[in-house]
């Protein structure tokens, strides 16, 4: 009796174990993913517009790398910025149009700007606004053939 006792607890541990072994390690959605686009770093200036005193020009670089061994033909790439920043945009359409192919395993440095409407606001003020550019919408294309094994 011990003897089958020992036996189901033994067989229930390893079953245990077996099916610990085969739980899923599925990339997350918000997750990055190890090969493909990544950005290296970014860095953000803010200066006063040459037209208007109460426009500041925002502009953002970053170093985009392509970790995967192939080309990545990249088309356009757009700031994600918060809800209080776009209702300031001066401009709405602030995607870049890059058209340009990335080698795999290099990197490209990508600059773009935008505009603010920073009216009545003083140097605190427009600190205060927390302009961050640290994600981006980017669109890729890609030549897809048929599989002919």
């Amino acid at each position: 009796m011990k003897n089958q006792t020992r036996l189901m607890i033994l067989l229930f541990l390893l079953i245990i174990v077996a099916l610990n072994g085969c739980s899923s390690n599925s990339v997350k959605a918000d997750e990055i993913v190890e090969d493909g686009l990544i950005i290296n770093s970014i860095t953000i200036g803010l200066g006063e517009s040459e037209e208007d005193a109460g426009i500041t020009v925002v502009t953002y670089n970053f170093n985009l790398r392509n970790r995967t061994n192939t080309s990545i033909m990249l088309k356009t790439v757009e700031p994600i910025l918060s809800k209080d920043i776009q209702e300031r945009l001066i401009d709405r359409d602030i995607k870049l149009d890059i058209n340009m192919k990335i080698d795999g395993n290099s990197s490209e440095a990508l600059t773009g700007t935008f505009r603010l409407d920073t009216k009545g606001l003083d140097k605190e003020g427009i600190m205060k606004l927390n302009i961050n550019v640290n994600e981006f919408n980017i669109a890729t294309e890609q030549v897809v053939g048929i599989n002919e094994s």
